[in-house]
Parts: structure tokens; C-alpha cells; sequence
């Protein structure tokens, strides 16, 4: 495994999973309920243990993308949820995963960094192929502890490489353009709108005037086409449709056109 050498990239990501984490347990499970993460690499012990660990793989998409692993102990998932059944057992760790993916990404985003969306989720086996970028201490006052191991494989690896070259590059950028063009200070907070595109299809007036409710209009793009986002009937950005907290959302993944100068 490529050594994980990215300090910011792992507190970011460990630190928004204990708090989806919190949120998740909470929601499914009575009682208060409290997260500690950490950045601890994997020790000989954990790997030991691992063999005999409940296991949920969650596919990233994004700026970052790969395999995430969550694991835990299953004498611990026993003890935390109280059951014993294999069945049972598995099914109550499947849906704190499942509730946990679905506030992740938007802690991602709230933190400042990363912009992904989860591809799929799925129990998986227990494997030796990732690598240990941090661990969460779950619990509830007077009650033990239970730790959840967090891994990654290579692809996501290099990809929080990627995104902490980005989030510095569009700092320095935004730095530059703030010294370069002080006249953007007396409308830089104007409000201005925005429209996503998802494709557009010439139609003679006659189509035009038959639709109706139910029709079916088919546009020029694909399905996994990129979706246009417009300012002043110019294409600025693209990037692809994310559902967050039951909204939609543009996940951009390419800058067209910055505006350049502004006319007052």
C-alpha cells in the first residue's frame, strides 16, 4: 500500500465521518451518544481482529473517489447493538452504514474541502488490501467504548492528493484576483442567478403546442453527461447532480469561464 502521507486529508475525512457517524447512531439507537476521532495508522492487534470485523464498503465519487472501509469488531457490534444473531446483527450495522452515507457527503462539503458522492454501499468481507487512516471511539457515558477502523485503498489515496493541490490552487487564484482587480469589491456580494442545464433539443411549434402532461421530451445529452451551469447565457462551470439533504446540488468537476471583467 502507497504510505498515507496527507495529514489534512485524513483529519478532514475522519473527523466529518465521526460526526456523520454521531448522527447516524443517534438516529437509529436511544440514548446520547458521543464520536472520538482519531488518525491512527493500523497496529498489529487491529489486523488480528480485523478477521473477525463487520465490514461496510462505501465507493466514492468525486473530487474524491475510491474505497472507503468502515470496520468493526464483531464481539463489539454485539455488544453495541445487543444481539447475538448473525442475521440481526448485521442488518442493525447496515443501517447505521446506510444512515451514516447519507449525511456524508454534506459534511464534506461543510467542511470546506472535499465534494463527493457515495456510488454504492455494500457489506463486504474482511481484506488485507487497504490501508488504516483512522479509527473512531463510539460510546455513551457509562457504557464501554467501541472502536470503528477506517480504511482506504491506493485510488483514494492519491485522489485526497489531488484535492488538497486543488483547494490551494483556488486559494491562491482567488488571492491573485482580489489584488489584480480591486473594482470587483463594489459588487462582489451582488446577488446574481444561476441555471443548471441538463440539455436542451430544437422543437418545431407544432411539437411545441401538442405537449402535454405526461409527454416525454428527449434531450441531446446522456444520462452520465455533465450538466451545465449558466450565468448570463454563458456556460461558467460543469459538473455533475447530487442529492443533498433532499435537495438537488451541482458537484462541479470543471470551471469554464470565470467572468473577467464586470460593467457598471
Amino acid at each position: 500500500m502507497v504510505p498515507m502521507e496527507n495529514e489534512a486529508a485524513k483529519v478532514y475525512l475522519v473527523t466529518c465521518f465521526a460526526e456523520a457517524l454521531q448522527e447516524s447512531i443517534g438516529a437509529q439507537c436511544s440514548g446520547r451518544w458521543f464520536c472520538v476521532a482519531s488518525t491512527s495508522s493500523s497496529d498489529p492487534a487491529n489486523e488480528r481482529e480485523a478477521s473477525e470485523s463487520l465490514v461496510m464498503q462505501i465507493r466514492l465519487r468525486g473530487t474524491l473517489h475510491g474505497e472507503l472501509r468502515i470496520e468493526i469488531v464483531q464481539d463489539d457490534a454485539r455488544s453495541l447493538f445487543g444481539l447475538a444473531a448473525p442475521e440481526p446483527l448485521r442488518e442493525a450495522w447496515r443501517q447505521v452504514m446506510e444512515g451514516l452515507v447519507l449525511r456524508l457527503p454534506k459534511r464534506a462539503i461543510d467542511a470546506g474541502m472535499f465534494a463527493f458522492s457515495v456510488e454504492s454501499c455494500q457489506l463486504a468481507e474482511p481484506s488485507g488490501a487497504h490501508i488504516q487512516i483512522g479509527k473512531v471511539e463510539l460510546g455513551q457515558p457509562e457504557r464501554a467504548n467501541f472502536a470503528l477502523r477506517i480504511l482506504v485503498d491506493d485510488e483514494l489515496v492519491d485522489s485526497f492528493r489531488v484535492a488538497e493541490w486543488s483547494v490551494s490552487r483556488n486559494a491562491a487564484k482567488g488571492s491573485v484576483q482580489q489584488t489584480v482587480a480591486p473594482e470587483l469589491e463594489r459588487v462582489i456580494h451582488v446577488p446574481l442567478t444561476v441555471t443548471l442545464r441538463f440539455g436542451k433539443r430544437n422543437m418545431r411549434l407544432r411539437e411545441v403546442l401538442e405537449l402535454n402532461a405526461g409527454a416525454l421530451v428527449e434531450l441531446d445529452r446522456q444520462v452520465e453527461d455533465p450538466v451545465d451551469l449558466i450565468l448570463d447565457e454563458r456556460v461558467i462551470a460543469r459538473g455533475e447532480v447530487v442529492i443533498v439533504d433532499g435537495n438537488y446540488g451541482l458537484r462541479v468537476t470543471e470551471i469554464v469561464e470565470r467572468p473577467s471583467a464586470v460593467v457598471l
